[in-house]
């Protein structure tokens, strides 16, 4: 008996200890941790496509207690000078890296190897030729592309014979242009619609793209921000030729264009949301080593002129304008 009462004596000793060193790890890490740095590469942040995210970073920055720094490079323009750039950072004393990834299969490698250094965030376009195995913020980029087709279907009343439809974007390769071009397409089958071309300014042949030289259509899809805004502006001079404009951006600019009638729909992606989960989840890993990484995919919302400047869509509306 008295062997046993000195076993659990100190049984309940070792546990008290525990208890002790647990709670005074949690408190070091509440209010004695120095802030992480997290650095943000994103090659063309200074657009204002990235408004919302940028506003989102700063949110979760003050609210995580941690510093966020954002690099833009204007020549980071292949995965290895993206990767020089985050080694450069991590040198520098960045705990995490948030990244728009420059999408190839030897770039996605050295993402994957340089993830087991810091924890690594990807935003914007992933890689669309298998899973690249990082943590991903984006949104449901298929559906984003249906619910597009699905308006215009809505506003011709399910009837699109004999219209002619032009599918615009910034890059051929883009993972994200690829799911939301599928969205449109199967969406459209059996609505009469023909989709005469779908081009990208950007394309593996280097050949020069704009909307002028196209053949005429009805209808011009454009599946990104940067195409939006390029398409609101020919529409805005008489380019695109009376074709109205359906398309997904984030910028004010692309409000802008619905708003003065040279669209007739926008969908837009919370990149607030996008900006602050980012930077939650890499603190979250950062504080807590068994924590474990999850993908997050973002909501958005399909605008048109009737309700861009209603209750629910104030929110969005502005932190797109920050």
């Amino acid at each position: 008996m008295k062997h046993g009462k000195k076993t659990f004596v100190i049984i309940e000793a070792v546990l008290g200890i525990l208890v002790i060193l647990v709670l005074g790890f949690i408190i070091y890490k509440q209010n004695g941790h120095e802030p992480e740095t997290i650095a943000v590469i994103i090659p063309d942040v200074d657009e204002s496509e990235w408004s919302a995210f940028k506003y989102g970073l700063k949110m979760a920055a003050r609210e995580y207690d941690t510093d966020v720094v954002i690099i833009s490079k204007d020549n980071m323009e292949t995965a290895n000078e993206e990767i020089e750039i985050m080694n450069q950072e991590i040198a520098k004393g960045a705990d995490a890296v948030i990244v728009k990834p420059i999408a190839n299969r030897d770039g996605q490698q050295k993402l994957k190897q340089l993830e087991k250094s810091v924890p690594i965030m990807a935003v914007g376009d992933t890689f669309p030729e298998e899973p690249s195995g990082l943590h991903t913020i984006e949104p449901d980029h298929y559906h984003m592309g249906a619910d597009l087709a699905q308006k215009l279907l809505e506003n011709y009343r399910g009837n699109l014979i004999g219209k002619k439809i032009g599918i615009y974007s910034q890059y051929a390769t883009s993972e994200a242009v690829i799911k939301r071009k599928k969205g449109i397409c199967d969406t459209l089958k059996g609505s009469g619609a023909e989709i005469l071309w779908s081009v990208s300014k950007e394309n593996d042949s280097k050949e020069k793209i704009n909307l002028q030289t196209q053949r005429r259509v009805d209808i011009v899809m454009a599946l990104d921000n940067a195409s939006f805004v390029e398409a609101g502006e020919a529409a805005k001079d008489n380019d695109l030729y009376g074709a109205v404009l359906y398309g997904i951006g984030n910028s004010t600019e692309a409000v802008y264009y619905l708003d003065a009638g040279w669209a007739q729909c926008l969908v837009a992606p919370d990149e607030f949301d996008a900006g602050y989960e980012s930077v939650a989840e890499l603190i979250k890993k950062r504080r807590n080593f068994f924590y474990k990484m999850k993908d997050r995919q973002i909501t958005y919302t399909v605008l048109t002129r009737e309700n861009l400047f209603s209750e629910e869509n104030r929110n969005l509306l502005f932190t797109i304008s920050r």
